[in-house]
């Protein structure tokens, strides 16, 4: 079964891989779209919403202190584990005891009947899995790892990082861009296979998402590339590996106009597109690249993770080193 999925918000999603905190000696650069499917651990709420009743308008989860980004890990000592399951206690009418948000700090909220639906809600949006396409950077030959994105998957409303419970990734294919131009981020619309399973997510954090393949597709023709630490990087000439077509990644001209040294944001590189093919395409970094390898001198040397939403050619890349950080 195949099922369509539009890369998601400015900070593009993408797959980098596991690895150790010591940059390893040579990893496959793999710059090829897959789908990203992940269930949050708990619930995360997206927005707070009115609850119409017979005695006007309430909010009872505003008013219980529960804000928007936060993370819902029980009900009344219940696990949950989807929105479905909230919405499901909610209805018996009965107060519930919350607990996960902000930290430690605990809640209880009494849902209210609604005049529209005669059920009972807290009024809550919320998010329990998301998925999308994204971009493999690498991969660790020797024992399938692979890592992704250069930046978190983050609830799309909210902005908060979503808290991994499980996740997986699938074949996926570029199927039409939607071209990006100053003020309106592009973005690239892609079909995956829901069936079918390349490997498991195990972490998801600011620098990336990272797990392990099960199946060798994506690298067993795969030729081995050194990293760069980041003295090793300088401005000038580089390029990505990038797929905007179909599942085979090509690779396009950049230019690294600036190297922010010691940056632990994401943003270690400010980079520009000079390929006039891929301006041709896309009008250059569009939402779904993230993760994209950028190479210099035969290096792999990090990932594209951002766009400048004013120009679309411009944008930054993570150090690899960076994103090895947390993969271990």
């Amino acid at each position: 079964m195949k099922k369509k999925a539009r890369a998601a918000a400015c900070a593009l999603i993408a797959v980098v891989l596991l690895m150790t905190q010591t940059l390893a000696a040579s990893l496959i650069p793999v710059g090829r779209p897959v789908g990203v499917c992940m269930t949050a651990q708990g619930v995360v709420v997206s927005a707070l919403t009115d609850v119409e009743t017979a005695s006007g308008t309430r909010r009872p989860a505003e008013q219980a202190g529960i804000r928007a980004g936060d993370i819902l890990l029980t009900a009344n000592g219940v696990e949950l584990s989807s929105g479905e399951q909230l919405a499901d206690l909610a209805a018996s009418g009965k107060t519930l005891q919350l607990t996960g948000l902000r930290g430690e700090k605990n809640v209880s909220v009494t849902p209210v009947k609604s005049s529209r639906d005669h059920a009972c809600h807290i009024g809550l949006l919320v998010r329990d899995s998301m998925a999308g396409i994204g971009t493999i950077t690498y991969i660790d030959p020797a024992d399938g790892s692979f890592g992704a994105l250069g930046h978190a998957v983050c609830d799309v409303d909210s902005g908060v990082q979503l808290p991994l419970s499980s996740g997986l990734i699938t074949p996926a294919a570029v199927i039409s861009v939607i071209k990006g131009r100053a003020g309106e981020p592009g973005e690239l619309i892609g079909s995956f296979e829901e069936m079918t399973h390349l490997g498991s997510l195990k972490k998801n954090t600011a620098y990336g998402i990272f797990g392990t393949l099960s199946d060798d597709r994506l690298y067993r023709t795969g030729n081995c590339m050194e990293t760069a630490e980041e003295e090793q990087i300088h401005t000038g000439k580089a390029q990505i590996l990038s797929c905007v077509s179909g599942e085979e990644p090509q690779y396009f001209d950049i230019k690294i106009e600036h190297i922010y040294r010691g940056a632990k944001d994401g943003r270690g590189m400010a980079i520009k597109v000079v390929d006039e093919e891929l301006i041709e395409k896309t009008g250059g970094i569009v939402q779904g690249m993230s993760g994209s390898p950028i190479i210099q001198n035969g290096k792999l040397i990090g990932a594209v993770t951002h766009v400048l939403v004013n120009d679309p050619t411009r944008g930054y890349g993570i150090f690899i080193e960076n994103m090895l950080e947390p993969a271990e």
